[in-house]
């Protein structure tokens, strides 16, 4: 037990230093990605930005696919299930939809990281097997995001005749204003954009008279 102890704590600094250096590398790609492209994000141009060689590069992320695999589920993190973008449940339904909207746009699709992605998105269309994986992923990951939509709001799936198409609605009103960023957008016409979407959240978990709710058959 001591042992096993002993060495946990000797492979903590280890650990650290992989961590840093990862770090490093993701950040040093997200910011060309930012600044340049898909086609200014190399290997070579990558691992100059992160300060490492490129066979310390390639050591942690064996390609340029693996690479970019690794920022779209950096990019994507906070809406996992332990993210930091969904309310809490008790609060009422507008100001749960005002605290989710709010840190979904400041923590993703607001993001500087999260127009880097879309020139990842772009740029990998030019490497079929890079974007089917993407692609893939992208299913996986929106089918779980829009479950945990639902739970948050279970009032849209109790009032709403089609729960799971109002919860892509809603994601894709937030990548759509993401993707907005890349031009130049008036705080009034992005605010808009965000508050349009707290109302339709309201309205969509809100029985509404002589309505039957519930999910169409």
């Amino acid at each position: 037990m001591t042992t096993s102890a002993t060495q946990r704590r000797a492979r903590t600094p280890q650990t650290e230093r992989v961590e840093t250096t990862q770090r490093k590398i993701i950040d040093s790609a997200l910011a060309l990605l930012r600044e340049g492209g898909f086609k200014s994000a190399t290997l070579q141009a990558i691992a100059r930005g992160a300060d490492v060689s490129l066979g310390a590069l390639q050591h942690h992320f064996e390609s340029r696919d693996a690479l970019m695999e690794r920022l779209v589920i950096e990019v994507m993190e906070p809406l996992s299930d332990q993210g930091t973008v969904w309310p809490d449940k008790a609060l009422p339904l507008r100001e749960r939809a005002q605290t989710f909207v709010t840190l979904a746009w400041d923590n993703i699709f607001g993001a500087a990281n999260y127009q880097a992605a879309w020139s990842m998105f772009f740029g990998c269309k030019a490497s079929p097997s890079l974007f089917d994986r993407v692609d893939a992923r992208r299913v996986h990951v929106d089918s779980v995001f829009y479950t945990r939509f639902l739970d948050v709001f279970p009032e849209i799936a109790a009032h709403h005749p089609r729960p799971q198409g109002f919860a892509a609605m809603a994601f894709a009103i937030l990548r759509g204003t993401g993707v907005l960023e890349l031009f130049e957008v008036g705080e009034q016409e992005r605010q808009g954009s965000l508050d349009a979407l707290v109302e339709a959240i309201v309205q969509a978990g809100t029985p509404q008279a002589g309505g039957g709710g519930g999910a169409a058959a």
